[in-house]
């Protein structure tokens, strides 16, 4: 636990400059300011904080009820954090996920193990007992690949999941919450076995739209959050 804190209490100076080391001409710098009893310069931040960045679409997050994104790095067992903003989080080149800080109770971790359903369930299974609160959502136009779930306790309360390139239902769990119903998502494909005639089908859109009915609209257009920075961590 201690070095963990450590790590991210490191990841946090050198993002804000203040592990930067002085060079010859600040210190020169700094000595002419001192004699002219000007005020003495400060490092200027390495990350510029900006306002949460829209997202949602070909991507997958989690949305954790949490009290602070270092609860949710330690506790999802994440690596090597390192103190960014929103832009560089979300769609910088980093091969990572993001960590947002707290919003409305919430922490967001952005482009966390897309294909869990299908590779490792029980790992959501076992992070959602680590938690309160715990939600995942994953949508690809491309594969027709959409899924939201919903743990409370620890427990799912509600999951669905579909896959329209292998025409197969991938999860179906729990009643039907009233944010889906408001949303005419109660008729979708129950299984594999159903007529497809009868059902209707989700889409990218209807991922996100019960990810903003559930907590957090990825989207950003409901509400509006002042500038901030989270981290950037690696999943291994």
């Amino acid at each position: 636990m201690f070095d963990f804190l450590k790590q991210v209490g490191k990841a946090v100076a050198d993002g804000m400059g203040l592990n930067a080391q002085p060079n010859t001409a600040n210190t020169a710098r700094s000595a002419a300011n001192s004699v002219n009893n000007a005020p003495p310069q400060v490092n200027k931040p390495t990350v510029v904080p900006d306002k949460p960045v829209p997202f949602g679409y070909k991507n997958s997050w989690l949305c954790i009820k949490a009290s602070s994104p270092e609860e949710v790095i330690e506790k999802v067992g994440l690596k090597n954090p390192r103190v960014s903003n929103w832009n560089d989080g979300v769609y910088g080149n980093h091969g990572g996920v993001f960590v947002s800080p707290v919003l409305d109770g919430y922490v967001l971790v952005v482009g966390w193990e897309g294909d869990i359903l299908d590779t490792d369930p029980a790992l959501l299974d076992g992070l959602a007992k680590k938690f309160t609160e715990l939600q995942f959502f994953s949508t690809h136009r491309v594969s027709d690949y959409h899924v939201w779930v919903k743990y409370v306790g620890g427990e799912m309360i509600r999951g669905y999941g579909y896959c329209g390139g292998d025409g197969e239902v991938l999860l179906n769990k729990g009643e039907v919450t009233s944010e889906e119903t408001e949303l005419g998502l109660d008729n979708l494909l129950p299984d594999n076995d159903a007529d497809w005639d009868d059902y209707e089908f989700p889409d990218e859109e209807n991922v996100l739209e019960i990810a903003a009915a559930w907590g957090i609209d990825t989207l950003f257009h409901k509400k509006t959050y002042p500038e901030s920075t989270g981290f950037i961590c690696d999943v291994r």
